[in-house]
């Protein structure tokens, strides 16, 4: 299919083949010849290196440093690039985050190999690291221990160093928040036979393994990028289809792959394939299809951006059709732009013997290709991304690899990312995709339309999938042995939205024949929900989480066990919870309102926080920080949470620290002062609003009437103009107060106060932060309130941004 690579590309794919062909790898010695930086003490291996002795040199040479200009150890030495930091007489270096890094020349007294010991700590949970020498990856991705920030007594050992003796470069690179005081190096053994190289990576396949629940494949062995070291298989964006192979029904999963360390989805490549019988019994055929492979076999694309795929079978030529976008140019350092390109390889076999023929021509820089047969044989292509909607044509009966037409968005969508894929249910015609949701509120939702056409007109139908807690969702839907299964996948068994797991559940349909939402929080403890109203207070006990295990109930990181309950001073709790870990609790609410949830907390450690959220939305976009001290317990309650009768599930989710939770109990909500009302948490059918169909943020509550959007994850009032009013309720201490109103716009903003119908006004404040998202306090001073209900009145007379009110009693 190189045939359809056209002359108008010749010039430019001739660069990016050249620049394929003169990137080669350089030797450890060239490593080290080129390298500009210089020791800045003298260090041996064997021996203790302390992280704050990296080499001199300056950023992109001997560290890079996002979080540099912190730290309270800046007169250590004259580079001042990196977060230094002092406790007692430790010196080490802190504030760290992805993609840091520091080099350190060392000198290597005898071949060997060597067992580094790493003295950290992530109090976050989230500290990940690797060592390079000499531009080569030595081990595997460690963790760093999770415990108290300051306690650097903790370490973590890594084996099967080789080394031989002489100079070279360590580079020690992190994932994620740590504090890193010195690396111990000793020596365990000599380089004989095969100790002399690093890793490994000789598994044979297919390999079979058994997988009875969610998340599915974590246990079979993945190369990790550019490294000769196992890690874990991290599968997204399943694309489930069935095939009948020897007149039998096999399942086969054709997925994307997360490949650790991950570098957002840069890394994805070396896809896999999947396939049961029997929904519990897997089979991983191995990887298909590399980056490197396309290089080779069409000369152009470049290393990773291998996104989620698909594949179709054509029984006249009885070829399975592989396709999956690839990006073929990347922007870098803000000039050029990104292309991509959807590929196709064929086979005979549906997972093994994969060649890349080329990609479709006039298929616009989309991702995401689906491909579905309609009953006649007629084939489809679908594709989206990149805020370009949904695009779709047929393709060629007699040629699977070109268009037969012209790619054109589709019509009907409502919220359209990515994610498409088509199949057929009672002559209609199904398309899922993955909607806006943010990743702040718990990510992307899985979503559908119908249409009695395949390229549509669609109607937007609903939700399936609730949002799983990180940013994507990619899914298949697909029927077997007579039922219907839902794929997807998840962050749960990483933490890291990047490293992502493979699930199915069942899915049913409506008699309508919409869909149902997957069920896929657990069920109620004793078998009812509790019943939920705004004429009562409900307690749930915390040890009383739903039924389901873990994956739908609850989840707790693999290293940390299962879920521990514990019962100390007359209370029973769920006890050291760490950062993305999570309880779900099935209620019934019985009334539309506006709820108040109170979480009583603890930590074991100070920096704790959570999110709590209503079928998988994060209630709200910022973490909720405990601020109790060490095993003191804390009441947290989340007023303004809108919710609507009929089944729901709360889920209550550790974002940092060790955090322990007794109980949470729902009631009706109220605004308090002293304290802060949200902008946007104003009174039902309490406002005048002209653009209230305006606003990024429509889901934050039913009624629609006001321009609520979010960025820069604050929630906020937008979209204002001049007659604009907005009520708030709420219950006072008796006292004097101050009145903060955090507004923010480029110019000319104006707004009022008024409070108990204009017994007490403000006067008209003029706004002018320069910016729509640059928040100041506008105040009105020495407001006096009785003890009881009041309303205050928010009068817009010229466009302004409103965040949030604060009432600080003198």
């Amino acid at each position: 299919m190189r045939r359809l690579i056209t002359k108008r590309k010749t010039f430019s794919l001739m660069i990016i083949m050249a620049i394929c062909a003169i990137t080669t790898k350089t030797s450890a010695a060239e490593e080290i010849k080129n390298y500009k930086g210089t020791p800045f003490k003298k260090l041996e291996i064997p021996g203790t290196i302390e992280a704050e002795d990296y080499d001199n040199g300056g950023s992109d040479i001997a560290y890079k440093f996002k979080n540099g200009k912190d730290g309270n150890n800046k007169q250590y030495r004259e580079d001042k690039g990196v977060s230094l930091n002092k406790n007692g007489q430790k010196t080490f270096i802190g504030h760290t985050s992805s993609g840091d890094w520091t080099n350190y020349t060392v000198n290597v007294m005898q071949d060997g190999v060597y067992t580094i010991e790493t003295f950290c700590v992530s109090g976050s949970g989230n500290g990940r690291f690797f060592f390079e020498l000499d531009g080569e990856p030595v081990c595997k991705l460690q963790n760093a221990p999770d415990d108290n920030w300051n306690n650097l007594s903790c370490s973590v050992k890594t084996d099967g160093i080789r080394i031989k003796k002489g100079k070279h470069i360590l580079k020690w690179y992190t994932y994620g928040g740590m504090n890193i005081d010195k690396f111990t190096f000793t020596r365990t053994g000599d380089l004989i036979g095969n100790n002399t190289k690093p890793g490994g990576f000789d598994y044979k396949y297919p390999i079979i393994t058994r997988q009875e629940r969610n998340p599915l494949f974590v246990n079979l062995p993945s190369q990790m990028h550019n490294s000769p070291f196992v890690g874990n298989l991290y599968t997204a964006d399943p694309s489930a289809h069935v095939w009948k192979i020897n007149g039998k029904e096999r399942l086969y999963v054709y997925a994307s792959h997360d490949m650790e360390p991950s570098q957002g989805c840069d890394h994805m490549d070396r896809y896999h394939i999947f396939s049961t019988d029997d929904l519990k019994t897997w089979t991983d055929h191995g990887e298909i299809l590399n980056s490197d492979d396309v290089k080779k076999q069409t000369g152009i694309g470049i290393d990773g951006f291998m996104w989620a795929p698909d594949c179709a079978y054509n029984p006249k030529d009885k070829t399975y059709y592989f396709y999956f976008p690839h990006k073929i140019q990347k922007k870098e350092n803000g000039t050029g732009q990104d292309i991509w390109r959807i590929f196709v390889a064929t086979s005979k076999d549906p997972a093994a013997d994969f060649k890349v023929k080329g990609f479709i021509e006039g298929i616009p820089s989309t991702i995401d290709p689906c491909v579905f047969v309609d009953d006649d044989g007629q084939p489809y292509i679908y594709t989206s991304g990149a805020g370009k909607g949904g695009w779709g044509c047929k393709l060629k009966k007699d040629d699977w690899s070109k268009l037969d037409g012209e790619m054109k968005p589709m019509s009907g969508f409502v919220d359209f990312h990515e994610a498409p894929w088509v199949f057929k249910y009672k002559g209609k015609y199904y398309m899922t995709h993955s909607d806006n949701h943010r990743s702040n509120l718990g990510g992307n939702q899985l979503v559908y339309a119908m249409s009695d056409n395949p390229l549509g007109p669609w109607k937007h139908c609903g939700v399936y999938m609730h949002p799983h807690g990180e940013e994507t969702a990619h899914g298949s839907i697909v029927q077997f042995k007579g039922k219907w299964y839902a794929f997807y996948h998840t962050a749960n068994y990483s933490g890291t939205g990047s490293l992502r797991s493979v699930c199915f559940d069942a899915i049913d349909f409506n008699p309508d024949g919409t869909l149902q939402v997957v069920r896929n929080w657990g069920t109620p403890k004793g078998g009812k929900s509790p019943e939920i109203s705004l004429t009562k207070t409900t307690k749930i006990e915390a040890e009383d989480f739903n039924n389901g295990g873990s994956h739908y109930a609850y989840y707790k990181r693999p290293a940390e066990g299962d879920i521990k309950i514990e019962t100390k001073n007359g209370a029973t709790f769920l006890s050291h919870m760490k950062r993305k870990e999570w309880v779900r609790y099935s209620i019934d609410v019985k009334e539309t309102g506006r709820y108040a949830i109170t979480c009583m907390v603890s930590q074991n450690r100070s920096g704790g926080s959570f999110q709590l959220a209503i079928d998988g939305t994060f209630v709200r976009a910022d973490k909720i920080k405990v601020n109790s001290a060490t095993d003191k317990w804390e009441t947290i309650e989340i007023l303004n949470i809108e919710l609507q009768p009929g089944e729901h599930y709360i889920e209550w989710r550790s974002q940092d620290g060790d955090l322990n939770l007794d109980w949470i109990s729902i009631a009706a909500s109220v605004n308090k002062v002293p304290g802060i009302i949200e902008a946007e948490d104003y009174d039902d059918n309490g406002y005048k609003f002209k653009s209230g169909q305006m606003g990024s943020h429509k889901k934050y509550r039913r009624d629609q009437g006001v321009a609520i959007s979010a960025s820069k994850n604050i929630i906020h009032i937008s979209n204002t103009s001049n007659g604009d009013w907005l009520n708030y309720s709420f219950d006072a201490e008796a006292g004097t107060y101050d009145i903060k109103v955090y507004a923010a716009t480029p110019k000319n903003g104006r707004f009022s106060l008024s409070f108990d119908n204009g017994n007490q006004k403000s006067k008209e404040f003029h706004v002018e932060t320069g910016e729509w998202q640059k928040y100041e306090p506008f105040v009105m001073e020495d407001v006096k309130l009785t003890q009881g209900k009041h309303v205050m009145t928010l009068n817009i007379a010229n466009a302004v941004n409103i965040d949030r009110i604060e009432f600080v009693k003198k």
